[in-house]
């Protein structure tokens, strides 16, 4: 029995990420086998006083950190992203993620325990890069009840755009659901935290309405789902201009101060 010798413990290291002055929200931790764990996610909104520009500049998923240096890690996301848009991710398996990467399957492993966990952290990873370019355009915009308008135009139609999602829409919709209520509804219920905080600075710099925030944060957010998982309605997600109206017809209205 002395020649078997313990699986290797995955090397990921905790994430988190917060909001500057919002907190830190633990997002991965190590489980018992040294992987990570995505399954607790938790939320503690602090510091009301934060000025908008602070928010502005600084996004809720921008600390969501990679291990330092680990250059294996970011191959395995970028090859886990470019096989789910190429192949799905049904077809995609831990081996051709770790073929495309130029490492060995066992390293792959050391990093992520699965490939559901791999694919979570991928979207985490597109979510924090769609989220800085979307704050760095709202900077751009006069106003908070137009950053506000603007954010949800944006969001929208780049979340449209994207090609994993476009993937997944086009070969694979039954599980874009599964996906989002199962594996991320702790990102969902994030993202309402984190729109939540946004409107409240606005509301507290008095650009918008004042009514509790994080009602009208679920709102906006299953507005969004909504446009975006059944684009073929009446409200198209793909038209810049029609996204636009539906902000400003059934949004401003609700927002106005």
């Amino acid at each position: 029995m002395g020649g078997l010798t313990a699986p290797p413990r995955a090397m990921t290291p905790s994430f988190s990420f917060g909001i500057c002055g919002l907190g830190s929200h633990k997002v991965y931790t190590l489980d018992e086998g040294g992987r990570a764990d995505c399954s607790c996610i938790g939320f503690q909104l602090q510091g009301v006083g934060m000025s908008r520009n602070h928010l502005a500049s600084e996004t809720l998923l921008k600390n969501l950190q990679v291990p330092q240096g680990d250059k294996t890690y970011e191959k395995i996301l970028d090859a886990g992203l470019a096989l789910f848009v190429e192949f799905g991710l049904r077809r995609t398996t831990m081996e051709d993620v770790a073929s495309r990467a130029g490492i060995g399957r066992a390293t792959a492993y050391r990093r992520f325990a699965d490939k559901d966990q791999l694919i979570q952290v991928v979207i985490l990873r597109e979510c924090q890069q769609q989220l800085a370019m979307i704050e760095g355009d709202l900077k751009n915009v006069d106003g908070g009840l137009e950053r506000v308008l603007e954010s949800f135009v944006l969001a929208v139609t780049r979340a449209h755009r994207h090609p994993l999602l476009k993937r997944l829409l086009t070969s694979e919709p039954e599980t874009i659901l599964p996906l989002l209520t199962q594996r991320l509804w702790q990102m969902m219920g994030f993202f309402r935290i984190y729109l939540a905080a946004l409107l409240q600075v606005e509301q507290d710099n008095g650009e918008i309405r004042r009514q509790p925030m994080e009602p009208l944060a679920e709102l906006m957010l299953r507005l969004m789902q909504s446009m975006v998982l059944s684009p073929d309605g009446l409200l198209n997600p793909a038209d810049v201009a029609s996204v636009r109206r539906v902000a400003n017809d059934y949004l401003r209205p609700l927002l106005t101060p």
